[in-house]
């Protein structure tokens, strides 16, 4: 049950009862792993099926078996499908099996949340790298906005989107990466105001470091993006801060409650901050912002507890749950 005492700071944009979205599905690309998985997890605790959308298949296989064991109720549904959401055709195409699983099911939840890091500073990124990580963080969302929020229209029942971006999709960008999660920002800014009058929330997820694979990506990079066997073999062999994101990272639970929270409360700008960086997220915004205001430059201001992610001199923190 939610708890309908939170204070709703925007009801128009808010599902106040989650109940409301019990019983259907919730689709969640990226969803085998790290956030997509936390989001699926609490979904099927609010009583959805999980579509557990991926562009790994043994990753797929192993979320569904997860799922299916946390699950209390046995009635709820779990679907894999594999998809590349960077692929307009393979989003259709995954529509078409989620139709046929759940014909007479409304769709509760869309999240498009697979994301890929790096793709390297704008003066050095080439055509490929430019299309891999807007192809997947920006037109991945596009896909799964224009391909599920009609069928969701037609039928007219109440509905929630969640496009997951990063806290540099709200700071001074830096990189490709910070390029491609502004627009996701952007993206869902759009859409919010595209739905006004629908029984449909909108939300856009800006986290910290999170406990995710994200900066192993390169391990599922296409080859039409320059993905070669030898670079995806290395990906997965990981690295030093693939190493220490998951060490120091915040456990992905804590962006679906961020997430819920935020669905219940109608907020549409999810800033979820780590434990150890409270404020952070906030301080950024509110770094970019006066510089707009006030004609000054783009600033990032220092984090110590990112620094201490990205420096390998400082030791791992004991291990936590996930």
């Amino acid at each position: 049950m939610s708890d309908t005492s939170k204070e709703v700071k925007n009801p128009t944009n808010a599902h106040p009862d989650l109940s409301v979205l019990e019983g259907g599905v919730a689709i969640v690309t990226g969803g085998a792993s790290g956030i997509g998985l936390a989001l699926l997890e609490r979904a099927m605790s609010q009583g959805m099926h999980a579509v557990i959308a991926d562009i790994e298949r043994d990753a797929i296989k192993k979320a569904e078996v997860r799922l299916r064991s946390l699950s209390s109720n046995a009635d709820l549904k779990v679907l894999g499908v594999e998809v590349d959401v960077s692929s307009a055709d393979q989003v259709e195409a995954m529509s078409r099996v989620v139709d046929e699983e759940f014909p007479d099911t409304p769709i509760s939840l869309v999240a498009p949340n697979a994301g890929v890091g790096g793709g390297g500073p704008v003066l050095r990124a080439g055509d490929v790298d430019w299309d891999y990580t807007l192809g997947v963080n920006v037109k991945g969302v596009a896909n799964c906005v224009r391909t599920f929020v009609p069928r969701i229209i037609e039928r007219g029942n109440p509905a929630s989107v969640v496009a997951t971006s990063s806290q540099d999709g709200l700071c001074a960008a830096q990189g490709t990466y910070g390029v491609s999660k502004h627009a996701c920002v952007a993206l869902m800014e759009a859409l919010h105001q595209e739905l006004r009058g629908q029984s449909i929330t909108t939300h856009v997820l800006c986290p910290n470091v999170v406990a995710t694979n994200i900066v192993t990506s390169e391990r599922n990079r296409p080859e039409r993006f320059g993905g070669t066997p030898e670079r995806q073999a290395a990906a997965r062999r990981g690295n030093v801060i693939q190493d220490r994101f998951l060490a120091f990272g915040m456990p992905p639970s804590r962006c679906a409650d961020f997430v819920f929270d935020s669905i219940e409360c109608g907020i549409f700008y999810v800033m979820a901050e780590a434990e150890e960086d409270p404020g952070y997220v906030h301080l950024e915004v509110e770094t970019r912002m006066k510089a707009i205001m006030e004609d000054g430059l783009p600033y990032r201001p220092p984090s110590k507890f990112i620094g201490r992610v990205f420096n390998p001199n400082t030791p791992l923190p004991k291990k936590r749950s996930s």
